[in-house]
């Protein structure tokens, strides 16, 4: 009975050492979650705002207010794939073909990985998003209360972050993605993924029962940290336990439930793995992405900073100011931390006159229409006498 009770505890020690389970690991089940990490003192006062400078201009520019996308897009269109596989590489550079903007979302302690850095580096710079899929890609069927625990360990969640901040030049890591769809409903889970500072975590839902295939989402999800998806848009696959699981290959279909989240402005959220799709412009990708891409109305761009928006929607403000020689001037200030919101909010202002609008002492540039592919710029957009102000917060703009 000793020799029995031993080898137990032998066999649970090495499973504690595997999953690399440490202190914190308990302690962040009574951990309080908070929002990451915000400036102190007053947004105003850091841009050099007096209280006599509070003010309004002389009428002739009114706010109407923050618009629901970046420079009032009609449609949202966020793209991830999933897995650390060579054929990443190949599929960034179609996405880029179509004008695309994913997360990508790779487990960092894979072997695999050393050969997608530079690439993964390059996609980060060109408006891209390196999202967090774990380091070993833990994955059980059916999981275990006891595997979920040490699936999503700090190593894990604090670690596949740290690698991807270290390797690229992204300013935070804001995605996580459940590896294999592994724990996502549990509520303790989710609370790991906030307390390790992501935004947003995406789940793969029923993958054996083709719940995965078309969650139908179309807009933002009310649960951040258990995020759904529109639809799956690739070839169907055997898991490694032999069971078919069906894919989503048919154009006109994949095509029209596009168009159905274009007609009511939503926010169309696609997932593929690119080890499970047939590439070239006669294949079923391609000619999705040809009909999604390129399109002037339509906001391209990844999961992490379309969440982040969100956010900087809800928490910026606007601060009219006197004049100082200028119709108008606005102070837009947030609470939030920089390298985390480190977006663009566009503001939609009314106006009878000719203005020029500057930000930074310089004149932003006039945007002509073209697909919206970033998150960070800065530019204005008018018809008539409406102007949208796209800008970083915590500026003071001023109408000329």
């Amino acid at each position: 009975m000793k020799g029995v009770i031993v080898a137990r505890a032998q066999a649970l020690a090495w499973r504690v050492r595997d999953s690399r389970l440490c202190w914190g690991d308990l302690a962040d089940l009574v951990r309080p979650v908070v929002q990451p990490g915000r400036p102190a003192g007053d947004p105003l006062a850091r841009l050099g705002v007096r209280a006599d400078e509070l003010g309004a201009g002389d009428g002739t520019i009114r706010l109407v207010g923050a618009t629901r996308y970046l420079n009032d897009a009609r449609v949202a269109v966020t793209h991830s794939i999933d897995d650390t596989t060579p054929e990443v590489r190949v599929c960034l550079d179609v996405l880029d073909t179509y004008g695309i903007k994913a997360t990508v979302f790779v487990s960092t302690g894979v072997p695999a990985i050393a050969r997608l850095w530079p690439r993964l580096r390059r996609a980060a710079r060109d408006g891209h998003e390196v999202g967090a899929h774990s380091r070993r890609h833990p994955c059980r069927t059916p999981e275990t209360l006891a595997f979920c625990f040490r699936a999503m360990s700090r190593y894990e969640l604090d670690g596949s972050r740290r690698d991807i901040l270290e390797h690229t030049d992204q300013s935070h890591v804001w995605t996580w993605a459940y590896p294999c769809g592994n724990c996502a409903d549990r509520r303790f889970a989710q609370r790991k993924v906030a307390l390790a500072g992501y935004l947003v975590a995406r789940v793969y839902p029923g993958e054996r029962h083709d719940r995965h295939l078309v969650p139908d989402l179309k807009t933002y999800d009310a649960n951040p940290f258990a995020a759904r998806y529109t639809q799956a848009v690739q070839n169907g696959y055997t898991t490694t336990d032999g069971v078919a699981v069906s894919g989503r290959t048919n154009v006109k279909a994949l095509n029209e439930k596009f168009d159905e989240v274009y007609a009511a402005g939503g926010i169309y959220s696609f997932i593929s793995h690119p080890q499970w799709i047939e590439y070239g412009p006669n294949g079923f990708y391609e000619r999705h992405l040809a009909h999604v891409g390129g399109r002037d109305d339509a906001w391209y761009v990844p999961m992490g900073p379309l969440y982040a928006y969100r956010v900087l929607r809800a928490q910026t403000s606007v601060v009219s100011l006197t004049g100082k020689g200028a119709r108008a001037r606005f102070a837009v200030v947030n609470r939030l931390d920089p390298r985390i919101y480190n977006g663009s909010v566009t503001l939609e202002f009314h106006t009878t006159a000719s203005v020029c609008v500057i930000a930074r002492g310089s004149e932003l540039p006039e945007r002509a229409p073209a697909p919206v592919d970033r998150w960070d710029g800065e530019y204005v957009r008018r018809t008539d006498e409406r102007l949208w102000l796209t800008i970083r917060p915590n500026t003071v703009v001023e109408f000329r």
